[in-house]
């Protein structure tokens, strides 16, 4: 039965990391004042499966989900993996601490969003001079007007998606045994 349960879990992995690798090729262009700025819809399904099975499989789907990306984009890829991280881990651990209620949910993902929020607003200082004609002050520059808003955006679709999405998930999880 443990093998089973194994072989369920992995299964299941492997499909919620399929999402999460082809939601990251949908790219939506969400504010305007930044048309090259672009939200994809995979950290929502790495949201889900932090919550459902816990931090580290939510952090290994969004790790294999944007691996196969870091060949298409070197410096956006490894960005993304380390903002998605940021949201799912405080997020989950949160949710485990708080008795996975619906408050702890929020609160996390709430958590999440915000550290999310600060991190790829810093690693753009760092990483868009890498790979743009832009300096590491024109960055700054754009941190207030364009950077931030379009990360809480962001955070402001995954969140909502997120507390939409969770408890038909979990309870889809729960009769298949797959859940507490």
């Amino acid at each position: 039965m443990n093998n089973a349960i194994n072989t369920r879990r992995i299964a299941l992995t492997a499909l919620f990391t399929a999402a999460s690798l082809i939601l990251s090729f949908v790219q939506i262009p969400i504010f305007p004042a930044a048309p090259w700025l672009m939200y994809d819809p995979s950290g929502i399904v790495c949201l889900i499966v932090a919550l459902a099975f816990g931090p580290r499989m939510g952090a290994a789907v969004a790790v294999a989900s944007w691996l196969p990306r870091v060949f298409l984009d070197p410096f956006g890829a490894p960005m993304g993996i380390v903002s998605t991280c940021a949201l799912v881990i405080p997020a989950a651990l949160v949710f485990e601490t708080g008795r996975r209620t619906r408050k702890a949910s929020i609160v996390g993902m709430l958590l999440g969003g915000a550290i999310s929020t600060a991190l790829a607003c810093a690693l753009n200082l760092v990483v868009t001079p890498l790979y743009t004609a832009v300096t590491m002050q024109d960055v700054a520059a754009m941190i207030l007007p364009v950077l931030l808003p379009f990360n809480l955006l962001k955070m402001v679709i995954n969140i909502a998606a997120g507390q939409a999405l969770l408890e038909p998930c979990l309870n889809v999880l729960r009769a298949n045994g797959e859940h507490e």
